[in-house]
């Protein structure tokens, strides 16, 4: 990519005085982004780094089995027992009146 061939002097003004000349270090925003993605990328990069040498040096496997235990049958039967039950009470408190 070729470098874009820019003033070195560059006077800037104040809005509202032109005749005062604003002094201070300024940059091209295209500059300014090249060098702020620059730094964003290193920053990454570090990070990155940092955590992998944070981590054990060597990944550890581990396996995780889980067992779903289900008893569809034996739900079944306490709802059918439920159900006679209530059936035979229901009965029982017909014939008490």
């Amino acid at each position: 990519m070729s470098e874009v061939k820019r003033p070195t002097r560059v006077v800037m003004v104040d809005a509202d005085n032109p005749m005062e000349e604003v002094r201070g270090e300024f940059f091209w925003r295209e500059d300014h982004e090249r060098v702020v993605a620059a730094a964003r990328d290193e920053a990454y990069r570090a990070g990155y780094e940092d955590g992998l040498s944070a981590s054990s040096p060597r990944p550890v496997s581990t396996t995780v089995r889980v067992r779903v235990v289900r008893r569809p049958r034996l739900v079944m039967r306490a709802l059918m027992l439920f159900v006679v039950l209530a059936f035979f009470a229901s009965l029982i408190g017909g014939f008490v009146r």
